[in-house]
């Protein structure tokens, strides 16, 4: 997905919030906005949106000083998400389809994001999450091809969500490599293999990175090695709309997107590349099969 014009509008406002983050000083935050706007004023519109946030918050990483002022946010995400798991836990094991019920939990959790929406309700998003339908709902093809995959790459997202996301890696059979694919280092509240470990991720698969500091899976940044890995994989499960924006495009392989819709932009693009003429607005979930 190419970056269009709307998106400059959320790359200013998620400067605006990381600033607000990063330092406690009115005057560095305002210089932090105002040396953001310079860089946005220069974004490649042929390169994915999470692509063009690397520069912007690595400017802001750099001259705040700051390496990770998400941190806080991160770790708030990750403790909500474990203390909400046991009773997701036993939803899901009381449920009559427990895989289909640790998806749409995974779905919900997807909601806890920083950089697409600051504001959000977790109780709000899995309060009914079993009843709600997908808006593209590709599950029983994924079902079928996870019953005899030997081998699964799980591409998480963030921060929160990942509880979720090993929720559903206890659901695929046991006899299953799942490897986790977290980013290289920190950037929004993307989780990281620091994260993926505190959440306990590391005792129920193999956690690596993709070698890249993009809330995204750009494969032409990515190691040979991780790429090579990424084409022979059985299964490829790619959570969020940044590895959804960077791989939506030009992938030479089948690719399971788990997403909420959390812009007009993304949910209009979601509409083009699957082919569906249905809605696909804000807060909408997708499984969607490319």
């Amino acid at each position: 997905m190419k970056t269009q014009p709307p998106c400059r509008a959320c790359f200013a406002r998620q400067a605006r919030h990381a600033a607000q983050l990063a330092t406690p000083d009115p005057g560095l935050r305002e210089e932090l906005v105002r040396q953001a706007d310079l860089l946005l004023a220069g974004l490649d519109p042929e390169a994915s949106p999470p692509v063009n946030s690397i520069a912007l918050y690595q400017l802001i990483s750099r001259l705040s000083g700051h390496p990770d002022p998400f941190v806080r946010l991160k770790r708030q995400g990750n403790d909500l998400a474990r203390r909400i798991a046991p009773s997701v836990r036993a939803m899901i094991a009381a449920s009559a389809d427990p895989l289909a019920a640790a998806l749409r939990f995974a779905l919900a959790g997807n909601i806890i994001d920083y950089g697409a929406q600051q504001d959000f309700d977790l109780d709000a998003a899995l309060e009914g999450c079993l009843k709600r339908q997908p808006a593209i709902d590709h599950y029983p093809l994924l079902r079928q091809e996870l019953a005899r995959a030997r081998q699964v790459l799980y591409l998480a997202d963030n921060c929160g969500e990942i509880v979720f996301d090993g929720l559903l890696i206890d659901q695929l059979p046991a006899e299953t490599e799942v490897i986790l694919v977290v980013k290289g280092g920190p950037i929004i509240n993307d989780a990281t293999r620091a994260d993926a470990i505190s959440c306990g991720l590391d005792r129920r698969c193999r956690v690596i990175d993709n070698g890249t500091q993009c809330p995204g899976t750009p494969l032409d940044r990515c190691p040979q090695e991780f790429v090579r890995l990424f084409y022979e994989a059985e299964v490829v499960i790619s959570k969020g709309q940044g590895n959804f924006e960077t791989l939506s495009e030009g992938t030479k392989r089948t690719v399971y997107h788990l997403l909420t819709v959390k812009c007009p932009v993304v949910g209009e693009h979601v509409r083009e590349v699957s082919g569906q003429r249905v809605e696909i607005g804000l807060g909408a979930t997708v499984v969607l099969r490319l």
